[in-house]
């Protein structure tokens, strides 16, 4: 259960990764536009290491489809999370690709969604939608 970013070191940068020099580059940038158009896009995201988060570990299962969840604003243990948004368990993290929203989060932005898919087998997996707001 590992990352799914682009191998590159931007992955962990603060910076967006999408600056014009790495997008020309071939930088892990997803728009035509800078960080600001990221971070007011819709993500739709597979969680990674769901079984090795509190939510799994306490429960056994993972979160049912429409569960509310929200991204949490500080990292933890380096990455970004994903939490209910009633108890604050946390489900998983972000992979790294999505590591520009920790500069978006820095400028103010907040996003919240739901769970869009969920199951256990063959490993414990998870789907979020997430909306940004600011």
């Amino acid at each position: 259960m590992g990352s799914t970013g682009t191998g590159r070191f931007s992955d962990y940068s603060n910076s967006s990764g999408g600056s014009e020099k790495s997008t020309k580059m071939g930088g892990n940038a997803k728009s035509t536009g800078g960080a600001g158009n990221r971070c007011e896009k819709n993500l739709k995201v597979s969680l990674e290491e769901v079984a090795v988060c509190t939510y799994y570990s306490d429960h056994g299962d993972v979160p049912p489809v429409n569960t509310d969840v929200d991204v949490i604003s500080k990292l933890v243990g380096r990455r970004i999370g994903v939490q209910t948004s009633t108890v604050s368990e946390l489900i998983g993290y972000l992979p790294t690709e999505y590591n520009y929203l920790r500069q978006c989060m820095e400028q103010g932005y907040s996003y919240s969604g739901a769970v869009t898919s969920s199951s256990l087998k063959p490993i414990p997996r998870i789907s979020v939608s997430l909306k940004p707001a600011k």
